[in-house]
């Protein structure tokens, strides 16, 4: 199994270091950014499995980054543990609203601790991806890029199982190495058979 890879975004060059440091220990492949836009440079460039995300940072919010990452569909499923000297509240209300998994106060937070929630959240998002096994999706026939679908995959019969007289779907599977990411078959979900 290849190593886990943790992305530190931490704009104070100290903390960024400790932090690398102590989860390069713990196993993981650690990659780090200064600030907001050079984090989501490196989520649009590479597969991570996790964030540690600061708050208050130069060029970019920490916030911004977590309502950036949300609505991307390569990075809307990595999760997200904010590590912000933010404590008030509504920070952490608007943390949590954004789809952060979790909310530590530097201040309070060792960082042994957070290597173990680092552990704990990640083991629970396998148990989380270990239920999702596929997906099936009805395609509109005749809408948007079907028919150089039905060209592209040779179907003779459009959307129907020549065999079993029911209508095609399209199979997505998750890939495990990049979050978001989906293989896709044409199958039969009567009879099984695969098209494409």
């Amino acid at each position: 199994m290849s190593q886990l890879r943790i992305l530190v975004v931490e704009d104070t060059r100290l903390l960024r270091k400790i932090y690398s440091e102590k989860l390069t220990q713990e196993g993981y492949d650690v990659i780090s950014a200064g600030d907001g836009i050079e984090a989501l440079e490196v989520l649009r460039s590479q597969p991570v499995d996790l964030v540690l995300l600061d708050l208050i940072m130069p060029k970019m919010s920490g916030l911004e980054v977590l309502e950036s990452m949300k609505n991307d569909p390569r990075t809307t499923q990595v999760p997200v543990l904010i590590l912000s000297n933010l404590g008030q509240q509504s920070d952490i209300e608007r943390g949590l609203e954004l789809g952060a998994v979790d909310y530590l106060i530097k201040n309070e937070a060792k960082p042994a601790e957070i290597a173990e929630k680092i552990r704990l959240t990640l083991e629970f998002m396998a148990g989380r991806a270990a239920e999702v096994t596929s997906y099936r999706v009805v395609v509109r026939d005749r809408e948007m890029d079907a028919d150089r679908l039905i060209e592209n995959a040779r179907l003779t019969r459009r959307f129907w199982c020549p065999a079993c007289e029911v209508e095609l779907v399209i199979e997505l599977i998750p890939q495990a190495e990049k979050t978001g990411w989906f293989d896709a078959h044409i199958i039969c979900p009567a009879c099984g058979r695969e098209f494409a």
